[in-house]
């Protein structure tokens, strides 16, 4: 059998990143947090500070939707320090109360807020966010697009 072509939506692939809010159980703490995550690792300068976890469900009676079996299952959580490896920190994530420097961040660092695309996406009828896969209440914050 002959290799699969690649996809023309390959190469665009990272370049606009959606901006979730979402639950995840911090296991070493024994608490809840809320932090900020990515749909996919984005490129530019925020990338080494976003760090794949796997998590657990948010209950032991909740069970995994099939999507998430055939999908990656990781979720991309932006972390406070790059290159620090101390998620046994509770300030490690960041969370809903780092918003306005993390946009602070991206837009002195070459990233654009997309605000039209992020409007037009939390009118639609799609659903971009909703549940995680682990539970919980998933909020989209925004759309980034990095320009070099």
């Amino acid at each position: 059998m002959a290799a699969a072509s690649e996809s023309p939506f390959d190469q665009y692939k990272h370049v606009t990143t959606t901006m979730f809010l979402e639950p995840i159980l911090n296991t070493h703490y024994k608490i809840y947090q809320t932090v900020i995550t990515f749909s996919d690792f984005p490129d530019g300068p925020i990338r080494p500070m976003v760090k794949p976890i796997n998590t657990r469900k948010l209950s032991p009676f909740q069970s995994l939707p099939v999507s998430a079996i055939f999908s990656d299952t990781c979720t991309k959580v932006l972390c406070r320090y790059p290159g620090f490896s101390g998620s046994r920190n509770p300030n490690y994530y960041m969370g809903g109360e780092d918003i306005p420097a993390v946009f602070s961040y991206l837009s002195a660092n070459g990233y654009t807020i997309d605000s039209d695309l992020t409007k037009m996406m939390n009118k639609s009828r799609v659903t971009i966010g909703g549940q995680s896969f682990r539970g919980g209440d998933k909020r989209m914050i925004c759309m980034i697009t990095y320009s070099a």
